[in-house]
């Protein structure tokens, strides 16, 4: 091992005798270094250095020598303004070789613990010039040649007071190897720092900039030019540039490289006001491209374009989540001073919204206040947006839809601050796909069933397209639109609907909904608010309780939960219904009825069963039979349950009833148990059958009022005119006339008190007046109803009279007008008295005698 330690020892030895020598020379050398070192600041500087001392060091920069100026400031333009170089030390190293061959050759400047202001006055004059013209570091041999200069925890700001303009580049540590610090520098700068300060778009960043890198830098008082590569904020950059000031205008021409940065470092450089609560919540990936090429003039700046690329992302709106954000596109600003008139285009998005991916295309333009286009396209299964987004519109949703839109406005308008102006220019194009949807509104009671359908998108409306499903047991198929669907979204009016609808049926029972707040209550019936509907109707089958119609057709509208009916028709009862009405449920107390109607040829009986006695319960389903048309208006009310109130029932009715039956009518079953009793007459008024019966009935506050109508037989005729209550009290005038009267009244066998009236044909009419109740009636002898047909049986016998003189001299005497009269006794009432709609009726006597009149009603058909 003795080998070893004498190797050791030499190298020990040769080192200690470096060191010694180095020590030798440097203090041989100190006077001289230090006077180089005055007299050439003095002689190539053109302003004046202050400096605090001069110290010489022979180690710190070890193997070489240097001159430490501490405290060392100098000014920019004019003693007192803002310093060039404000440092608290300047390393001024010398090589030990040249120096012991007598050369003076400065080969590196460290700067230490300041600050270097590189500024452009307010006449454009950089500070810089601080070396005299003509004195190259590299011309004379005992001169500055300066092969580095570092620096470190030294900032370099840049300033423009012109453009009011002010960066700052702090460097922990930097080499910069110079090829020129005289009129200009042309440098290499390897360097780790930040910047701390950046100005953008008018705002100063707020957060600092992590650099490090190599940067090459050319400045003259013509031109910049620069090249950066390394470490820029989170991720690597690349940075290359010219600035051209030889014109009059600068020319610029930057493109910067932004490689796999973290965004949200980068949001937390922008100023505050570039910042709002959706960009700070941004995280992610992004990639970038930046080119700024142009002409700066006194009032704008060169325009910028940005290619980026960001993925991997995340944001949050309103604390709802978005994740997989991925936005790939390119950004255009025409001044980097000022985003006005800045505009973006998007290449290609996608986002994932709980589940729900969404991809496409767009653009952005006035991002002051955004005017967006965009094609939007997904595909999802509802019951993922009902479980974050619309669970207070719906009771229920599901299904599939696949949809491609394209929108253009002012979204942010629109869909953050549901602004009307903006809303009314929103357009929109496109179309959604659903097949197997279940949706139920919050104010249904039923959920809705789509098979299939497509929504085609015509800006503000959307379009049906073959939508096909079920309501509860109704089948249905529709197209047509829904108007203006954003107002449904954000002016709460209801969905609006224009649509041809047809249904194989409706069961009116089953959209009836039961009350939720008890389970033993009766059903509810409500008509929706949420739903406005215009439809022209084709409906196969409807039902309503005992109603039940065929081949519905017509204008159905449905607004404010007020359905109404246009020129609707319809088949029921073996005949055809055409009517126009309402059914008004908005009172949450009651329901309105509103219709007027034409019934043609409908069976009684089947119409009174459907119809429910049309709400009354004096002539009823058992009691009539034939066929009936009519004309009808309605007015009614009913609770919520469809408990009609009879106070609030208004009919008039034209009726007409052919080939009838009054079967037990209790009227006449009354009636004619009185003529049986009371007068020893005998008439079968319990089941009466008639050719006719026309009339005008009127149903208001509970009372049935009946008009006079004439009953016609060639045994008995009876008039019949009064009032029915729905509580089946009565008031009923009734004139009967019939041979039997006349004879029973020859032979007193009726009371005087009746005040029987005979007629000239040995026929007697007996006014009656039947009231009280219809379990109990009373009957009256009516004197004012005698006075009138005695007033009317004199007339009788004056047109009598005339008729007999016509007949008998009408050849000598001639009409002036030469116009006939012609009595027809059978069109007359009982004693020829006003005009009354007339009835021919036969009553049963057995079944042999309708056998008989049935074989003389055909042998007279024959």
């Amino acid at each position: 091992m003795k080998w070893f330690k004498r190797i050791v020892t030499f190298i020990v030895f040769v080192f200690v005798l470096f060191i010694g020598a180095v020590a030798i020379i440097g203090t041989q050398y100190k006077e001289e270094v230090v006077s180089f070192v005055k007299n050439e600041l003095g002689k190539k500087l053109t302003r004046e250095v202050k400096v605090g001392k001069i110290e010489y060091s022979l180690f710190s920069n070890f193997p070489n020598i240097s001159v430490d100026l501490v405290s060392l400031e100098t000014y920019s333009f004019k003693p007192g303004d803002t310093p060039f170089l404000q440092l608290d030390k300047l390393h001024l190293v010398f090589d030990i070789i040249p120096l012991i061959q007598g050369e003076f050759e400065l080969g590196e400047i460290i700067l230490e613990e300041g600050q270097v202001n590189i500024i452009y006055g307010k006449n454009g004059e950089p500070n810089f010039n601080i070396v005299k013209e003509g004195s190259d570091s590299r011309s004379e041999q005992s001169s500055f040649s300066i092969d580095i200069l570092q620096l470190k925890n030294v900032n370099v700001a840049y300033q423009n007071w012109e453009e009011d303009e002010d960066y700052i580049v702090s460097f922990k540590e930097c080499f910069v190897s110079p090829n020129s610090l005289i009129d200009s520098i042309d440098a290499n700068l390897e360097f780790e720092g930040n910047i701390p300060s950046l100005m953008i778009g008018g705002g100063k960043s707020e957060k600092a900039i992590e650099l490090d890198g190599e940067f090459k830098i050319w400045l003259n008082d013509d031109f910049l030019g620069f090249n950066y590569s390394g470490q820029f904020a989170s991720g690597d950059a690349n940075i290359k540039g010219e600035l051209n000031f030889s014109d009059k205008n600068e020319q610029w021409d930057i493109q910067c490289e932004m490689l796999n940065h973290n965004v949200q470092d980068l949001v937390k450089i922008l100023p505050s006001e570039f910042k709002d609560e959706v960009l700070t919540s941004f995280e992610g990936d992004i990639s970038a491209s930046l080119k700024l090429l142009g002409e700066k003039t006194d009032d704008k700046f060169p325009p910028v374009q940005v290619d980026f690329n960001f993925s991997n992302g995340s944001f949050k709106s309103k604390n709802e989540q978005f994740r997989g954000v991925f936005v790939s596109g390119m950004y255009f600003q025409p001044n980097t001073k000022s985003i006005s008139g800045a505009k973006a285009r998007i290449d290609k998005y996608s986002l994932n919204y709980n589940g729900i991916v969404v991809r496409g295309h767009g653009t952005i333009k006035e991002l002051k206040n955004p005017f967006i286009s965009a094609t939007v396209q997904s595909s999802f299964n509802l019951k993922k947006l009902y479980g974050v987004a619309l669970k207070d519109e719906f009771k229920t949703l599901s299904g599939d839809v696949v949809f491609d839109i394209d929108f253009s406005g002012r979204l942010i308008e629109v869909f953050v601050n549901n602004s009307k102006k903006d809303l009314k220019k929103f357009t929109s194009q496109g179309n959604i796909s659903f097949s197997n949807i279940i949706a139920q509104p919050s104010d249904f009671d039923y959920p809705i069933s789509i098979e299939k359908g497509k929504l085609n998108f015509s800006n503000r409306d959307l379009l049906f397209d073959s939508f096909t499903g079920k309501i509860l047991s109704s089948s249905f198929s529709m197209d047509g639109r829904i108007k203006n669907y954003l107002k449904t979204i954000f002016e709460d009016e209801p969905l609006a609907f224009a649509a041809d609808l047809k249904m194989d049926k409706m069961i009116l029972e089953e959209f009836i909904s039961d009350s939720s707040d008890n389970q033993n209550a009766d059903y509810q019936f409500n008509l929706p608010k949420s739903i406005s509907l215009n439809t022209n109707l084709e409906l196969g089958m409807f039902s309503f309780r005992k109603f039940i119609a065929h081949k519905v057709k017509g204008e159905m509208l449905l607004k404010n939960q007020k359905l109404s009916f246009h020129n609707l028709d319809m088949n029921t009862c073996d005949g055809s219904v055409h009517l126009n009405g309402s059914i008004d449920t908005e009172n949450t107390k009651k329901i309105i009825y509103k219709c007027t109607s034409k019934f043609k040829n409908i069976d009684a009986e089947k119409a009174f069963t459907q119809f429910e006695n049309f709400g009354q319960d004096v002539l009823l389903q058992k009691h009539v039979k034939g066929t009936i048309s009519l004309h009808t208006f309605l007015l009614a009310e009913s609770d919520k349950q469809l408990n009609i109130l009879e106070d609030k029932i208004y009919t008039e009715t034209q009726l007409n009833i052919y080939k009838g039956e009054l079967i037990y009518f209790e009227p006449l079953v009354e009636l004619q148990e009185f003529l049986k009793q009371d007068l020893k007459l005998n008439f079968n008024l319990t089941h009466l059958k008639f050719e006719t019966l026309q009339n005008d009935i009127k149903i208001n506050n509970g009372v049935i009022t009946i008009p006079e109508m004439a009953i016609r037989s060639s045994d008995i005729n009876v008039d019949i005119a009064g009032k029915h209550t729905f509580n089946q009290d009565i008031d009923y005038l009734l004139k009967i006339k019939h041979n039997e009267i006349f004879k029973a009244n020859k032979q007193n066998k009726i009371d005087a008190e009746f005040g029987i009236i005979e007629n000239n044909d040995k026929t007697a009419t007996l006014p009656l007046r039947m009231k009280g109740n219809i379990d109990d009636p009373k009957f009256t002898y009516d004197t004012k109803t005698k006075m009138g047909l005695i007033s009317d049986s004199w007339k009788r016998e004056g047109k009598e009279i005339k008729k007999v003189f016509i007949d008998e001299f009408g050849g000598i005497f001639k009409s002036k007008k030469n116009k006939p009269t012609s009595l027809n006794s059978e069109n007359e009432d009982l004693n020829n008295t006003s005009p009354k709609t007339e009835t021919i009726i036969t009553w049963d006597e057995d079944e042999e005698d309708e056998e008989d009149e049935e074989d003389e009603e055909d042998e007279e058909d024959d």
